[in-house]
């Protein structure tokens, strides 16, 4: 990965953390972008990188393998252009993109390309979810369930940004969306069939400027003839993603606080803690770069096409959360 050379766009939390993992990989970032030229260069300068600009034209003149696309969700269409016509792999936070039709834009640029383009889904490198993935191939699962409760509304410890709806999308794209691309990993990969939604804010009534609602209920359907349900939470006081499956001979409960697997399991008793690690030996960020390094497509659990389809879950279960009424998943053509 030595000979890797890496952009950041957007140096917040999300690309700072990132371009730091680059650096400790053995990779160079030698580009950081940001619309605010003080923070590219805070960025820059903490990884040893001599690019910083709030200029994507100048961040694309320099000689990139891959770009990572930290921006809040509406930055997608133009920085993944400028890489696909360029053949740049991309590495691109969650949400793919803000909306359906954005998504479908971007994949379509992406399409045919020799080019990596990821989406930042974690969880899908996590060990634990790894093994419950493992665990329920070739078992019959009827019901899941997930849970994601973050203190935002408590303590304001986030970025701006993430509690205002034009911006993030709201908690189901920019919190729920983990575990629910986390609910198809484990079960396959299904794609989603309808959703619905109650979504309310009920908190922070002094704080006019963030209009995210708190309290989220979706429950949705799957075509592996799986349905499910989600709670999420933005206003609680501790972190917790939560993941259960329920079927004839099976009752799991996956925990990331814990980190182990507990239930049943055709009548024997499960408590599991998860594996020390996964089975490739590398998280998002390093299974991307081995890839862009070694031409391997199958380490990337992730491909841009197939998180459209987790996208397409956030866009119905928001739009049935604005209108009370159950959305039919509208499909993925690119």
């Amino acid at each position: 990965m030595q000979d890797l050379r890496i952009g950041i766009i957007g140096a917040g939390g999300m690309g700072t953390a990132h371009a730091k993992s680059i650096v400790g990989l053995g990779a160079q970032v030698v580009g950081v972008h940001d619309v605010r030229a003080d923070a590219a260069q805070a960025l820059a300068s903490a990884v040893g990188c001599d690019c910083a600009t709030d200029s994507l034209d100048t961040l694309f003149d320099r000689e990139l393998d891959g770009v990572v696309l930290t921006t809040p969700p509406a930055v997608r269409i133009e920085p993944v252009r400028m890489a696909c016509e360029r053949d740049i792999s991309l590495m691109i936070e969650k949400p793919p993109a803000f909306s359906m039709a954005d998504g479908a834009e971007c994949a379509s640029l992406v399409q045919g390309r020799e080019m990596f383009a990821a989406v930042g889904f974690q969880l899908r490198y996590s060990p634990l979810y790894e093994r419950l993935r493992d665990v329920l191939a070739g078992e019959t699962v009827h019901l899941a369930r997930t849970v994601c409760t973050i203190d935002y509304y408590l303590t304001f410890g986030m970025s701006p940004w993430f509690l205002r709806r034009a911006d993030s999308g709201g908690p189901i794209a920019e919190q729920a969306i983990h575990v629910l691309d986390c609910a198809r990993y484990v079960l396959g990969d299904p794609a989603p069939i309808r959703a619905a939604a109650f979504a309310t804010k009920n908190m922070a009534h002094d704080r006019p400027e963030f209009d995210a609602e708190n309290a989220i209920q979706i429950a949705y359907e799957l075509d592996n003839g799986v349905f499910a349900t989600h709670m999420n939470h933005c206003g609680t006081e501790r972190f917790a993603f939560d993941l259960e499956v329920v079927g004839p001979h099976l009752r799991l409960r996956a925990n990331a606080t814990e980190n182990r697997i507990v239930g049943y399991l055709h009548g024997e008793d499960v408590d599991e803690p998860a594996p020390a690690a996964n089975s490739i030996g590398l998280d998002k960020i390093g299974a991307w770069l081995e890839a862009i390094a070694t031409g391997d497509h199958g380490l990337i659990r992730s491909p841009y096409d197939d998180a459209l389809h987790t996208l397409a879950l956030v866009e119905a279960a928001r739009e049935a959360g604005d209108t009370g009424e159950m959305t039919h998943v509208r499909g993925v053509e690119i």
